[in-house]
């Protein structure tokens, strides 16, 4: 899309950085990382009460899981990313901000 923007086919070998530099869009992956990375610190540091708070924490009990490879729930990723604190992690807003500009940066 953005190549057609500028007018350029792939054999005028021109890189993606380059051109998203000349069009000035953001790049969708990282600002869905980055909004991502801002609604699991939200999440975490809202009160034990709150619906939000309690689907995210809810393990169910009386299920078993499938034969298989696990799959990918929403929160594995702070998991690996973070470690297994990572909602302790989340409360502090600092430590919280600099782990997500990291995260953010690791999808271009």
């Amino acid at each position: 899309m953005e190549r057609s923007i500028l007018g350029l086919r792939v054999k005028d070998r021109v890189n993606n950085k380059k051109i998203r530099k000349k069009t000035k869009l953001v790049d969708v992956t990282k600002r869905i990382r980055i909004l991502k990375w801002n609604w699991a610190g939200h999440v975490c540091r809202l009160q034990p009460e709150r619906w939000t708070k309690k689907v995210t924490e809810w393990v169910p009990r009386n299920e078993t899981r499938k034969r298989g490879r696990p799959r990918k729930r929403w929160r594995d990723i702070f998991h690996q990313r973070c470690g297994p604190d990572w909602m302790r992690k989340a409360r502090d807003r600092k430590l919280w901000r600099d782990l997500g500009e990291a995260y953010a940066v690791e999808a271009t």
